[in-house]
């Protein structure tokens, strides 16, 4: 059973429809106005996430596109597991399409839409880069004339944790259009939870809980990752104070899970399992690794899953997840 203890900003909002504050781009434009979601959800349920924007215009246009981007994490493949409609009185009622990897923004300087949104909004405050920008295009195209004000939403139905992990996650929406797309005089605004303290929650699932949202005593960079890619452990003694936070040295302490039934444990205070301190009196350790050849693992065998502790130079003083004698736990998947 996984424990939902979070170091800091355990405080979630769940009211049933969550306002998440805007950041404007531009003086007119494209402006989302609300967000109506839940506070939280299950894994593997369909969940309505609605965007509602208003346009002010400024200037005159033609064959204009609505674009709308929504920052998730990458194991729910939204691409495939979302339905995106739009109404508004512009442009009528329709759907947002995926927009194609070769049709790349006006000022993209060649990345493709994705690429670009992502360049330009990051991971909007979320601490983990394991999230990807998904971006539509509406079907119909309008016009728009000078000062022309019209309102409308985007409905996303999405099944949420396609890879079944429970995750605590701020999501984060982009409208903007084809005429403009990001450029200092745009038509478009970003709107994100990166400035609020409410994050969105799925729980249950049989996987890892993947927490964008809070500081995490230990990282494992990439999040997911098989036993035969290098992978490093990040240990962050800044979060909370534990046994071994004002410690100079630093030790890994691990067991490993294979697909043939076996535990592999290495457990010794040695160069090997030694985490290195950068910068110095940081209090932040690392430890990059192969885990088949540091846990030895045969050609034959898998490690499926890996649960470890950092520990004092001794072994006695040890520290494991929410600062608790249980292990850290990280599983060996692709997706």
């Amino acid at each position: 059973m996984i424990s939902y203890l979070h170091i800091k900003g355990k405080s979630l909002w769940r009211a049933c429809a969550c306002l998440v504050i805007g950041i404007m781009l531009a003086c007119c434009g494209e402006e989302i106005t609300t967000v109506e979601m839940p506070g939280t959800a299950t894994v593997g349920q369909n969940v309505t996430f609605k965007v509602n924007f208003r346009i002010p215009t400024a200037g005159e246009g033609t064959n204009n596109y609505l674009i709308f981007a929504m920052l998730v994490p990458k194991g729910w493949k939204m691409a495939e597991n979302a339905k995106v409609t739009y109404n508004s009185q512009a442009l009528g009622g329709g759907t947002m399409d995926l927009i194609p990897a070769n049709n790349l923004p006006k000022n993209g300087g060649g990345l493709n839409w994705p690429a670009y949104t992502k360049k330009m909004f990051g991971n909007a405050g979320n601490l983990i880069d394991d999230l990807e920008w998904v971006v539509y295009q509406s079907s119909n195209k309008y016009d728009y004339a000078n000062g022309y004000t019209f309102e409308g939403n985007v409905t996303v139905n999405m099944k949420v944790a396609a890879d079944n992990n429970p995750t605590i996650v701020k999501l984060s929406y982009v409208i903007s259009d084809t005429n403009n797309a990001y450029t200092s005089n745009e038509f478009g605004t970003y709107y994100s939870q990166k400035d609020s303290p409410s994050c969105f929650e799925v729980t249950g699932g049989t996987g890892d809980l993947i927490d964008f949202c809070n500081p995490q005593l230990t990282v494992v960079d990439p999040p997911k990752s098989l036993d035969n890619d290098f992978v490093t452990l990040t240990f962050d003694g800044t979060v909370v104070d534990t046994e071994v936070s004002n410690l100079s040295e630093v030790y890994l302490c691990a067991t490993a899970y294979t697909n043939d039934g076996k535990t592999i444990k290495v457990c010794e205070q040695t160069d090997k399992t030694r985490m290195s301190q950068s910068p110095a009196n940081s209090k932040r350790f690392r430890i990059t690794f192969w885990p088949k050849a540091f846990f030895n693992t045969s050609d034959t065998q898998t490690i499926t899953k890996m649960e470890y502790f950092v520990t004092d130079k001794s072994g006695a003083k040890s520290v494991g997840y929410g600062n608790t004698k249980d292990p850290f736990v990280y599983t060996f998947k692709c997706q």
